[in-house]
């Protein structure tokens, strides 16, 4: 064959080669550039998504806030698809709260009285449960005040100035900082305990006091401002 020949095939081969090298590359950053931390890919128009990837960079506390829960608690109400702005999130998240604080409470409720009748628990046993069937009361009759101070926000008039009609962060920080408390009082009253007591209970417990989290960070996002002292 003639060396020109051969010259110019593996030329065009070292091309072709090169240009598919290329292409590829391409492709991997276009992905990368819409995926978030962790390999998540955002969609532009994914509320949900872009909010939840932002507040699970902070810690909080109790059981913590994933990204993971952060998005699957929100997609379990279908108004999180239509939320047009984090005030209409933190309203799904204080619906959450409510709902959990009601399940968990039952069920401490009804191991206290299946556990007492049968004296199964510890008088300490018996103490933590019913302390936390009163943390839940607590977050049951608290969620409803926030809730009806989220609604009455309005996310266009700013925060706490003259006139705006909304009230200071701290007012709905404050809040939502009561439904933390309240229920990361009960995980840490049932965090130590062992057995059938825990096990009964224990699912619902860390199911409100995440909820709680996700309440409050909603809530954070709702205001513009983080509350560091808190987490």
């Amino acid at each position: 064959m003639n060396i020109g020949v051969m010259a110019a095939a593996t030329t065009t081969t070292i091309s072709s080669t090169l240009a598919v090298v290329l292409i590829c590359a391409a492709s991997l950053v276009a992905t990368g550039a819409g995926a978030g931390a962790g390999g998540h890919h955002l969609e532009p128009n994914d509320l949900v998504a872009k909010t939840c990837a932002t507040v699970t960079r902070r810690h909080y506390r109790g059981p913590g806030l994933t990204r993971q829960f952060c998005e699957s608690a929100l997609r379990s109400d279908k108004r999180s698809a239509a939320a047009r702005d984090a005030r209409d999130l933190a309203l799904v998240a204080m619906d959450l709260v409510q709902s959990g604080a009601a399940e968990a409470g039952a069920k401490v409720g009804g191991a206290l009285r299946s556990g007492g009748a049968a004296a199964r628990w510890s008088k300490y046993t018996t103490l933590r449960l019913q302390y936390c069937r009163q943390d839940h009361d607590d977050v049951a009759s608290t969620a409803p005040n926030c809730r009806a101070l989220v609604r009455e926000y309005n996310p266009r008039a700013g925060g706490g100035r003259h006139g705006s009609g909304n009230l200071t962060p701290f007012e709905y920080l404050e809040c939502a900082g009561r439904l933390v408390h309240a229920a990361d009082d009960c995980w840490v009253h049932m965090l130590d305990q062992d057995g059938a007591a825990k096990k009964a209970v224990w699912k619902e417990i860390v199911e409100v006091a995440s909820r709680a989290n996700l309440a409050k960070a909603m809530v954070e996002q709702m205001v513009g401002v983080v509350d560091d002292h808190d987490h």
